[in-house]
């Protein structure tokens, strides 16, 4: 933006230089022309075409032999000529910033901070200082304001993020204080579920039962000795 104003300023000076020059010209011709011819030249200065107003100038043999003329057409020709160069210097930088101020994301931001697309430069005085007068305005303002903003819009985000950490800490105590509280409310000497196989298992595996009748040992007898003892 700072090289656009630079641009911008060295064409005001050249154009008004110009208009200094041109004016000069029709001054020394309206001592030598007739008001039909003055008017001719006159036209040309409105219409910022200097280089038919020179054309016209030099076709009167009054204003060719006047000297001083002759210099001021030689200025104005030679400062059209760096015109024409400054305003496709200026022309170039705008191309380029309105390049980038469209690119996403440099366009979010220069809405916030109103940075417009800026024209080319048009021969329109008018129209061209009616541009000059956008670039008056301190930018630094309206960035500071961004800025500004941006850091409240930040610090209540941080504040929302506290309370909803705060919040989430102090529902997870109070789950925990519950279960500690059920724990302890259970009724003094209650065991502990019993250990064994839970309904629906498979009862432990016992002796294989048979269609045969169990054997069994008989006793030995007892023995009796008929004589005696000895």
């Amino acid at each position: 933006m700072q090289d656009i104003r630079e641009g911008l300023s060295n064409l005001q000076a050249s154009l008004k230089k110009r208009q200094h020059l041109s004016g000069q010209i029709i001054e020394i011709a309206s001592g030598y022309l007739e008001h039909e011819q003055l008017t001719q030249l006159k036209v040309a200065q409105t219409r910022q075409d200097m280089g038919q107003m020179i054309a016209l100038a030099q076709s009167f043999p009054q204003l060719r032999a006047d000297s001083t003329c002759q210099q001021l057409m030689q200025q104005l020709e030679s400062l059209e000529d760096d015109i024409l160069k400054r305003r496709e210097a200026y022309n170039r930088r705008v191309k380029l910033y309105n390049s980038y101020r469209n690119a996403f994301p440099v366009v979010l931001v220069a809405q916030k901070l109103s940075f417009d697309i800026v024209s080319y430069f048009d021969n329109d005085d008018a129209k061209f200082d009616l541009q000059a007068q956008s670039f008056e305005r301190d930018d630094s303002v309206a960035l500071q304001q961004l800025i500004g903003s941006s850091k409240r819009a930040m610090g209540q985000a941080a504040n929302q993020a506290v309370k909803n950490l705060s919040h989430g800490v102090a529902q997870i105590r109070q789950y925990a204080g519950e279960k500690y509280a059920e724990g302890k409310s259970a009724p003094p000497g209650s065991e502990p579920p019993p250990v064994g196989p839970t309904p629906g298992s498979a009862p432990p595996a016992g002796p294989a039962v048979t269609g045969e009748a169990p054997e069994t040992t008989a006793p030995a007898p007892e023995s009796h000795d008929r004589h005696g003892p000895a």
